[in-house]
């Protein structure tokens, strides 16, 4: 039972986090509600315990925040969740999906020790799959980033290369085709297969999956 409450804890502080990131502003009760599935009261019942905990502030009519302690709680969280997910995903092959909900539930049992050992392992990587840091100061929440993975892209669709989250030495080789950060990019042709090619500093390029769908693209107008 403590164990769950503890979980139920850190799911709280993790969606706060994740709410102000994305509104740059205060959480909301009625999303934090929407977020985690559960009644209004809940949601104020918890918050009530978290503000106790010094974990949070909440002011009628505005939100939540969360407070420096909260926020220090909050990112060691979202970083043992992007470590799993990275692992899951690139050692385990999982899809982003499924690495996402795996990771929800692995991040409350895994210790600290463990998950940096887990970080080494990796090489010490910056980004998880989805394109995020994976070191954040708590102090210095990043804002949302509106980019996309290049394998979602439409047909026809463009924009300019946000990030790049793969080897040293792939990176090195799409630099040289043209695909780096900062670049326009756009998709000519979703193959069947998997195979995406896309048109990248006048030269027109054919990627894999693999390697599209960590290539994190900015959009320009709709892509979807």
């Amino acid at each position: 039972m403590v164990l769950m409450h503890t979980d139920r804890i850190e799911e709280y502080l993790e969606t706060i986090l994740y709410l102000i990131t994305k509104n740059q502003g205060p959480a909301k009760t009625k999303q934090i509600a929407e977020e985690l599935n559960v009644s209004s009261p809940s949601v104020t019942e918890m918050i009530k315990k978290l503000h106790s905990m010094g974990f949070v502030e909440y002011k009628p009519y505005q939100g939540v925040e969360l407070t420096e302690k909260g926020a220090e709680e909050a990112v060691r969280i979202k970083r043992k969740h992007q470590v799993l997910e990275t692992f899951l995903a690139d050692v385990l092959d999982f899809d982003r999906k499924e690495a996402h909900r795996e990771a929800c539930e692995l991040e409350h049992a895994v210790s600290d020790s463990v998950l940096e050992r887990l970080y080494d392992f990796l090489g010490n990587p910056e980004y998880c799959p989805d394109g995020h840091p994976i070191n954040i100061d708590k102090c210095n929440l990043q804002r949302e980033e509106k980019f996309i993975p290049l394998d979602e892209m439409k047909e026809g669709s463009s924009g300019t290369v946000a990030r790049v989250t793969l080897p040293r030495e792939t990176k090195e080789r799409l630099t040289s085709l043209g695909i780096l950060t900062g670049e326009d990019i756009e998709v000519r042709r979703k193959q069947k297969q998997g195979c995406i090619s896309v048109m990248a500093v006048g030269s027109e390029i054919a990627l894999g999956r693999d390697i599209a769908k960590k290539i994190f693209i900015t959009p320009k107008g709709k892509v979807a």
